[in-house]
């Protein structure tokens, strides 16, 4: 029979070999918008939430617009490419600005607000696959799974 020390032990062990990978990372990334013309807004906040697994990793997308745009729709759902427009707030209707970061794309102009992922390819030489490609409460949604 084991003790309970010897039994807590080996629970403390089975827990440790857990990798803290498999944890989801959540970046808040702050994108800032160069304006060309017009009134612009400084940035736009995206949320990325990635999570490792046995054989690869998610990825998960969430650009806070509705400060500056109407509800965005789904323009593009492709694996190189998934795009969102929206209607820019009357504030920021005369923006003419844009704004990169890795692979996510802000253009600001004639009154359009328009979101573009652009992930690469993975580890294994193949564009991710798009998971989930949706719009949560207005905002650009969407998850990715690329493989090892």
């Amino acid at each position: 029979m084991i003790s309970r020390i010897a039994a807590s032990a080996l629970f403390a062990a089975a827990l440790a070999a857990v990798p803290l990978a498999a944890m989801p990372q959540t970046d808040n990334q702050v994108v800032s918008i160069t304006r060309s013309s017009g009134a612009c807004p400084k940035s736009i906040a995206v949320t990325v939430v990635t999570k490792q697994y046995p054989g690869g990793f998610t990825m998960d997308y969430t650009a806070q617009t509705m400060g500056v745009a109407s509800p965005v729709r789904v323009v593009a759902a492709l694996p190189q490419r998934i795009a969102f427009i929206a209607q820019l707030h009357p504030a920021y209707a005369s923006c003419r600005g844009s704004a990169k970061s890795g692979d996510i794309t802000f253009t600001l102009s004639n009154g359009t607000l328009s979101f573009v992922l652009t992930p690469g390819k993975g580890p294994n030489n193949t564009y991710p696959g798009a998971l989930h490609v949706n719009v949560v409460k207005g905002l650009p949604h969407a998850n990715m799974s690329i493989t090892d």
